[in-house]
C-alpha cells in the first residue's frame, strides 16, 4: 500500500500558512491536501520518495494544475492533446516521454489565417516520425483542457432531469435532437468533450492515466497509455516502489475532494441593461434549447447553461472520432459559465473569440447561428456581453 507520510511531512506546515489564500471559506484539511496534490509535480521512477514518482513513461503534463491552472481552463498550447483510437498507440499521442523510452511521434499544429482565407480559422495537424509505424486511422481529435469550476455541481444533477431534456427523435419539432450519452455499462456520460465519462472519479482516473501516466484505482496500469506493442514503455520502472497504483485510493479521493469543491463562476450583475438584453436575445435565438440556463437541485439553483446531452454540431466541428456514446460529429453541450475573452474556444481552441465560436455552430445549432447573424451589431454585442458575464 502506498503511504502518504513522506508527502505530508514535506507539505504540512506550508499548507497551514497557505489556507488563507484559498477562495473556499474555511477549507477542510482534505480540501487543502487535495489542492496540494492537484498542484504537485510528479517525477520519474525510481525516486527518493514513493509518494511522488511514477510519471509516464508517456505523459502530457507533470501535474494536474499544469493543464488546469487553479482548476480553470487550460492554455490552448500547453494543455492541447491529440486523441486517437489506435491498437498500437493507444487513446492519445502523448507529447513527452521519460529518458530511455522513444517518443511516439512528432506533432505539428498549424492554424489557417482568416485574413488570407476569408473563412473562420481552422486547424491542421501533421504527425510525423511515428516510432511504431503508421496509425491505423487518420481520425484524430485535437482537445484542450476545459475549466473544472463547478463540475461538482454538474455531478449532482439527477439523471431524470437529463432524460426529460433528451429528444433524440426531435419529437417536439424544434430541430434539436439532444441525445443521452448512454455508455456501454448503462451509465450516462456527462464529463469530457464527448461525455465519455459518467462521473468525476472516472474522469480524474482517466486523466491521471492518459495525461500523467499514473496508475490509479480507475485505471490500474502503472504505464498509462502504453500498449503491448510499446515494449520499451512497458519495461520502464513503475512508481510507488513498483506498485501499479501510483495514485492510491486515498490520493484519488483527496483530489476529488478538491475538484468537487471548486465553486461555480460568479455571474456578472444581471441588472445591467445590456446583459438583460443579451440574455433575452440568447433565448430568442434558440441558444438556450441546448445551453439550458438552470437546474434546481435539492432546493438550490445550478446555472451551468448546458443540457449535458450529445448534439450533432455539423461537419465543420466533426472529428470523425467516436468516443463513449458519441459519434464523430457529436459533442456534449459545454457549460457556458465562466467564459472569458482570452480566446481559444471550442474543443480545440480554434475560435479566437466568442463570436467565432458561435459561427462554428452547425448541424442542430445552424438555426440558432443564423438567428444570431440576423441580429444587428449592437444586439450581437449584447449577446457577447451576456456570455462574457456568465
Amino acid at each position: 500500500m502506498t503511504t502518504l507520510k513522506p508527502f505530508f511531512d514535506l507539505i504540512f506546515f506550508a499548507l497551514l500558512f497557505s489556507v488563507a489564500t484559498f477562495s473556499v471559506a474555511q477549507p477542510s484539511l482534505d480540501y487543502v491536501t487535495g489542492k496540494a496534490l492537484f498542484e504537485k509535480q510528479w517525477v520519474f521512477a525510481p525516486a527518493s520518495t514513493g509518494a511522488s514518482d511514477g510519471l509516464g513513461p508517456y505523459f502530457n503534463a507533470r501535474s494536474c494544475n499544469q493543464c488546469h491552472p487553479g482548476g480553470g481552463r487550460g492554455d490552448a498550447d500547453i494543455s492541447r492533446t491529440i486523441h486517437i483510437n489506435d491498437g498500437v498507440y493507444g487513446e492519445q499521442l502523448q507529447k513527452f516521454t521519460r529518458p530511455g523510452v522513444p517518443a511516439e511521434a512528432a506533432v505539428s499544429v498549424t492554424w489557417s489565417d482568416p485574413r488570407i482565407t476569408g473563412a473562420l480559422r481552422s486547424v491542421s495537424v501533421a504527425i510525423t516520425d511515428l516510432h511504431y509505424g503508421p496509425l491505423a486511422s487518420n481520425d484524430l481529435s485535437l482537445r484542450i483542457a476545459p475549466s473544472l469550476a463547478g463540475l461538482g455541481l454538474l455531478e449532482t444533477i439527477p439523471e431524470s432531469m437529463l432524460e426529460q431534456l433528451a429528444d433524440p427523435d426531435d419529437a417536439d419539432g424544434n430541430g434539436i435532437s439532444g441525445r443521452l450519452p448512454r455508455l456501454l455499462d448503462g451509465r450516462i456520460g456527462r464529463f469530457g468533450w464527448k461525455a465519455s465519462q459518467p462521473d468525476l472519479r472516472e474522469q480524474a482516473g482517466r486523466a491521471l492515466s492518459l495525461d500523467l501516466g499514473l496508475g490509479n484505482p480507475v485505471r490500474h496500469s502503472a504505464h498509462g497509455d502504453c500498449t503491448p506493442a510499446q515494449v520499451a514503455c512497458l519495461a520502464a520502472p513503475a512508481g510507488a516502489g513498483g506498485d501499479s497504483l501510483e495514485v492510491s485510493e486515498q490520493v484519488l479521493e483527496l483530489l476529488l475532494t478538491y475538484i468537487r469543491a471548486l465553486p461555480a463562476p460568479v455571474p456578472a450583475d444581471y441588472t445591467a441593461e445590456s446583459i438583460q438584453r443579451g440574455a433575452g436575445l440568447f433565448a430568442e435565438a434558440g441558444c438556450a434549447e441546448c445551453h439550458v440556463p438552470e437546474f434546481e437541485v435539492d432546493g438550490s439553483i445550478v446555472t451551468p447553461y448546458t443540457d449535458l446531452l450529445l448534439h450533432d454540431m455539423g461537419p465543420g466541428l466533426a472529428d470523425n472520432l467516436a468516443e463513449g456514446a458519441a459519434a464523430g460529429n457529436e459533442w456534449r453541450t459545454p457549460p457556458l459559465w465562466g467564459l472569458d475573452r482570452t480566446g481559444g474556444y471550442l474543443h480545440d481552441g480554434r475560435a479566437r473569440n466568442l463570436q467565432e465560436a458561435i459561427l462554428w455552430h452547425d448541424g442542430e445549432a445552424a438555426p440558432a447561428r443564423q438567428a444570431y447573424l440576423d441580429l444587428n451589431g449592437a444586439e450581437r454585442g449584447d449577446v457577447i456581453t451576456f456570455l462574457d458575464g456568465l
